[in-house]
């Protein structure tokens, strides 16, 4: 029996090696429309027919800019997230139009904060977040 994915679902995780004072992060699972479209950010090919020959052929990879779209549409919140002078960072969203459907996110005036390191390992627990393990569907 497949199981559907808990849409809505969310989490608690903290980052590796945040031991002291540490902030919690709220993550939500990605719906397979938003995670499919987010995976194909990923890598880009571009191959023209009319003009045949491997260099002609493009091909990039969009890791970084995969990886904030990620949290964008994953992270749903933060607890303990404070700047150098002891402020909390404010979690804001915004709306964003994914294919045809609108989606509240996290907007850009938030995720400035966040830093590079933090990104990556946030996005790649997001992404692992809606795969059913061979235990879970045995359940």
């Amino acid at each position: 029996m497949i199981r559907p994915i808990n849409v809505g679902e969310t989490l608690e995780y903290v980052l590796k090696g945040d031991t002291e004072d540490s902030t919690t992060w709220t993550i939500g699972i990605l719906d397979s429309l938003v995670k499919t479209r987010l995976t194909d950010i990923g890598m880009v090919y571009k191959y023209n027919p009319e003009a045949p020959g491997d260099s002609l052929a493009e091909s990039h990879m969009n890791i970084a800019e995969q990886d904030l779209e990620f949290v964008k549409f994953g992270l749903k919140g933060f607890k303990n997230f404070k700047q150098a002078n002891g402020s909390e960072v404010a979690f804001k969203t915004e709306k964003k139009v994914l294919g045809n459907i609108e989606y509240d996110v996290v907007s850009d005036d938030t995720l400035k904060f966040i830093p590079r390191m933090a990104i990556t390992e946030l996005a790649k627990k997001i992404a692992e977040e809606n795969v059913i393990t061979e235990a879970e569907e045995k359940n």
